[in-house]
């Protein structure tokens, strides 16, 4: 008996638009520009604005684009994309909101989030919350891309196969 690992499709030769995938795209792009500008929509965006869009907003729109993009591509193969993959993308960007919330702006007032404003001791506790999101939303953001990949490349199936060669291995020859 031999084995061999073939690639199996979810519904053979029928690829799909990915329009899931584009859908990905445009939210890990919101989600980015959310974390790196969404201050300046309450009034209290400042110095550290360009900060947040260099480093996490940079970092959260690359994961979730190119996850979004990976979505797409296991759609057009005709794969299919696991339903962790799109909870590991969700939570990374509901915790990506969350953090554009919590996220500390330098403003002529002093230090300032969205939920907080610039009042004692709302504004630590919403400055210790920002940290431990940021990390969570990295990697569940990591993860969303490593499945995404992972299913862009199909389900991975075993297969059996009985050979003649190894039907005369078993009789015995006497």
């Amino acid at each position: 008996m031999t084995y061999s690992v073939i690639r199996v499709r979810a519904t053979p030769s029928a690829s799909r638009s990915g329009h899931m995938g584009g859908v990905l795209v445009v939210a890990g792009i919101a989600v980015a520009a959310w974390i790196s500008f969404g201050r300046h929509l309450f009034g209290i965006g400042g110095d550290l604005t360009i900060i947040y869009a260099a480093t996490l907003g940079v970092i959260f729109a690359a994961l979730l684009v190119i996850t979004g993009l990976a979505v797409r591509r296991t759609a057009r193969r005709g794969f299919e994309t696991r339903a962790i993959t799109y909870v590991f993308f969700f939570a990374s960007g509901v915790i990506g909101l969350l953090l554009g919330l919590t996220l500390p702006d330098l403003t002529p007032r002093g230090l300032q989030t969205i939920i907080s404003g610039p009042t004692q001791p709302a504004l630590d506790i919403a400055i210790g919350i920002a940290n431990p999101l940021g990390v969570i939303g990295i990697a569940t953001a990591i993860i969303a891309l490593v499945l995404s990949i992972r299913d862009s490349r199909g389900r991975i199936t075993l297969v059996e196969s009985w050979g003649d060669e190894d039907d005369g291995a078993l009789v015995d020859p006497a």
